[in-house]
């Protein structure tokens, strides 16, 4: 029984917490990190915020209900079951890793149309025009004399939010006759 005891004691002597690496000694949470003290001035570090002298995640928003919200601003009713699915599968995984706020969320969930989702500081599900038209523009097939789907793709762009969906296809795209599949 004494040796059971004392090993049970080694063993725990042995034994360091994991989560004390991350701050001081003595201390479990680094200052600024989650579950650690605030800075002085109130702050914690990005995506925390400080309350009662902690840091804590604030609360997350419902992804579930961005998710059917976006989808009805950026698919088209006649989207495929399949290419809907991808995009609510991957629309949702985005908007779970983004840790989006409450005020993300609901900026999310109060646009009208699609081309307000560009006002949001942090949006999931919607394609970058900055990737998508130097992509289009290097395609083979442009013509400097004729209007093609890259020039109409670009223009789209000034003016409208493309959905992820349409940036996938874009960007997989290895002519510009090869974007008419892509819908927007």
């Amino acid at each position: 029984m004494r040796r059971v005891a004392l090993l049970a004691l080694l063993a725990l002597l042995g034994c360091k917490r994991t989560d004390e690496a991350s701050g001081p000694p003595g201390k479990a949470h680094a200052d600024g990190a989650e579950r650690g003290d605030c800075y002085g001035n109130g702050t914690c570090n990005a995506g925390l915020t400080c309350m009662s002298g902690l840091c804590v995640r604030p609360p997350g928003v419902d992804c579930d209900a961005i998710v059917a919200h976006l989808g009805g601003l950026l698919l088209d009713p006649y989207t495929a079951r399949d290419v809907r699915d991808r995009w609510v599968a991957g629309t949702t995984a985005d908007c779970l890793d983004a840790r989006l706020t409450k005020a993300d969320g609901d900026c999310l969930l109060a646009a009208a149309h699609r081309n307000v989702l560009s006002r949001c500081a942090r949006a999931v599900g919607i394609g970058d025009c900055a990737v998508i038209v130097p992509h289009v523009r290097s395609l083979p097939g442009n013509d400097p004399d004729l209007k093609t789907d890259a020039d109409r793709i670009a223009d789209r762009c000034r003016n409208e939010v493309p959905s992820k969906t349409f940036e996938s296809c874009a960007l997989s795209a290895r002519t510009v006759s090869d974007l008419s599949r892509c819908t927007w």
